[in-house]
């Protein structure tokens, strides 16, 4: 009879704490929230200032642009001109901001992705202002300038003079790593994983590309964007991790007629 005790209430106290670790990798916390949006609002107000700092090209400064002060790789864009491609990278960069939303069709993520959402709301903030420090502190011209094919008008802008680095490729590289390393998290086993990582950076690596079609962007310019975006994207996950996700691991056992808990410490 006792051993059927044991077992009987043992049993459901490890599957329960099992259940209650394993399936929430993600966790809020008030601290952490107000600490992630309170830098989300500085970083969006002072970026902003600094970004409004660059001012329009000149004819003279035209004069003076070299494609020869240009390294090899980023010399490969300055024939570049193309609204269309433009608008492709637009669409393509819409399609990697609502990817997340895929998340919903999954039960475990749908459950949680209130969660998900806050998440995701602190990595659009800084992969949207992140490239105006750069914009507004470089101001480098960008590739369409040095060419011929783009309209006077457009190279006499101040946005003319916000090329590094790439803001499109920025928020599509936080969106896509976000959506994969979310979903790799509620679905660790998934035979799908690597379409999803594979799709999702095949999506922000074509808005990278096109915006280096469309002679926006130098090759560096969607390079440096590819990688903070990243880094954003892989990191608000992470500083959300619930740390006692599998931290510890009880399981009844049964050897020799000795019936217990196993418990077990992961380190890592």
């Amino acid at each position: 009879m006792k051993k059927k005790i044991i077992f009987t209430f043992v049993l459901p106290f490890a599957y329960f704490f099992k259940t209650a670790t394993a399936q929430f990798p993600y966790k809020l916390s008030w601290g952490k929230e107000s600490i992630l949006f309170a830098t989300g609002f500085i970083v969006g107000i002072t970026a902003s200032a600094v970004d409004d700092e660059v001012t329009p090209l000149t004819q003279y400064d035209l004069s003076r642009l070299n494609k020869n002060n240009l390294n090899f790789l980023d010399r490969s864009a300055i024939n570049f001109y193309s609204q269309s491609n433009a608008r492709i990278s637009d669409v393509a960069l819409v399609t990697c901001i609502a990817s997340p939303a895929l998340l919903l069709a999954g039960k475990k993520s749908r459950n949680e992705f209130g969660i998900i959402s806050v998440m995701y709301i602190e990595t659009m903030i800084l992969g949207v202002f992140l490239p105006s420090y750069g914009k507004g502190g470089v101001k480098r011209v960008r590739p369409f300038v040095y060419g011929n094919k783009a309209p006077l008008e457009e190279k006499l802008t101040a946005e003319a003079k916000r090329s590094f680095f790439s803001g499109h490729t920025t928020l599509a590289f936080s969106s896509a790593v976000f959506f994969s390393t979310v979903y790799s998290s509620y679905y660790p086993n998934s035979k799908y994983k690597p379409f999803v990582w594979g799709g999702s950076l095949l999506a922000a690596s074509t808005v990278g590309f096109m915006r280096y079609r469309s002679g926006a962007h130098f090759p560096t310019d969607v390079l440096v964007g590819a990688a903070v975006g990243s880094l954003v994207g892989y990191f608000v996950p992470f500083l959300h991790k619930n740390k006692k996700q599998n931290d510890v691991t009880i399981l009844p056992f049964f050897q020799n007629n000795r019936t217990g808990l196993s418990v077990v410490w992961n380190l890592n």
